[in-house]
């Protein structure tokens, strides 16, 4: 078995009986929301310790308007990553998630005038990521680089005879919509022989108290615990890269098996986030490498919604993805 990384004190690992009641509470989100599931256990309503220093105050929210070269340029100095001779440059699939129709999380700010929208945060996140990675040597696939569904054709990817025009209103109404896009971003990643799948989403609920940020894995794969070894870096360096900018949380949300969610839906198929996942007989062929859904931060929380649109937040939440790649690939190098 791969050597698992050494885990500091701080990192919360959460178990199934701690978020079964989220789970339940909120199955039909989890299993088949387009950003791949969330689930809302306790969080912290306390603002971030800033040591005395002004609040990070939100300067306004950039559209993907700009290229993707426009927001790579203004990225800080980068750590190094070594590829050892004879070693293949690891293939990074970034997902970031929704686009097109789907919004994702969104948050309307009255007092600044302007709509906090997931998709677009996170297609920025990873315009700079991929730049910041090939600057290290490795290979990058975006499954969408602009404000579009992968799939926004509605074909019939997974080839179970069905698309958005066999849905019906109702419970989980998008249900072929989504699995067809899922597929389609599924897809790139195996397409292109990826050795990491990277999913990467804001979070939000429909109250304004939880805050943080929280990552999630599939234990049920035969590279499981690969997924949990990333799934922990990620974390960790959230922590620690948010924490450089004095952003603190009470109450950590922590890294979480994606199992938490496996309660009784319409949807039996389904006990684990599609991206992530094992195959689902007829509706999905899974990822065929490790990965994990990575939720950084709460758009529906005033104090982190705050922070996304900082240039010191964007900075902070990119290098937290950099460097949990950087340091999953000198633990485990591809071949």
């Amino acid at each position: 078995m791969p050597k698992m990384p050494n885990r500091p004190g701080s990192t919360t690992i959460s178990s199934r009986p701690v978020i079964a009641l989220g789970a339940v509470l909120l199955a039909g989100l989890t299993i088949l929301a387009f950003a791949g599931g969330r689930l809302f256990g306790s969080a912290a309503d306390n603002p971030p310790a800033n040591g005395g220093n002004a609040p990070i105050v939100a300067s306004g929210f950039p559209t993907p308007n700009a290229s993707p070269e426009t927001w790579a340029a203004a990225g800080p100095a980068i750590p190094t990553a070594t590829i050892r001779d004879g070693e293949s440059a690891p293939v990074v699939c970034l997902d970031p998630g929704h686009g097109g129709p789907d919004n994702g999380f969104t948050q309307f700010w009255s007092e600044l005038g302007f709509v906090l929208v997931e998709k677009n945060l996170v297609l920025e996140h990873a315009w700079d990521l991929e730049a910041r990675l090939k600057r290290h040597g490795y290979d990058v696939v975006i499954t969408r680089r602009t404000d579009v569904a992968v799939n926004a054709s509605g074909a019939d990817v997974n080839g179970d005879g069905r698309t958005e025009i066999d849905d019906t209103p109702g419970t989980n109404q998008h249900l072929n919509r989504n699995l067809d896009e899922f597929q389609a971003r599924i897809n790139i990643c195996n397409e292109a022989n990826a050795d990491l799948l990277v999913s990467m989403h804001v979070n939000g609920y429909s109250n304004t108290i939880p805050r943080g940020y929280e990552t999630w894995y599939t234990e049920e794969r035969e590279f499981g615990d690969l997924n949990l070894a990333f799934a922990i870096l990620a974390y960790d360096a959230l922590k620690r890269h948010l924490g450089n900018i004095r952003y603190t949380v009470d109450v950590e949300r922590g890294v979480n098996p994606d199992s938490a969610a496996d309660v009784d839906t319409p949807n039996t198929a389904f006990r684990h986030f599609i991206m992530t996942g094992p195959a689902a007989p007829g509706a999905i062929d899974p990822s065929a490498m490790p990965g994990a859904i990575v939720e950084a931060l709460f758009v529906s929380n005033d104090l982190d919604a705050a922070i996304l649109v900082s240039p010191s937040g964007r900075d902070a939440i990119v290098s937290a993805y950099e460097d949990a790649i950087i340091q999953y690939f000198a633990e485990y190098p591809p071949g």
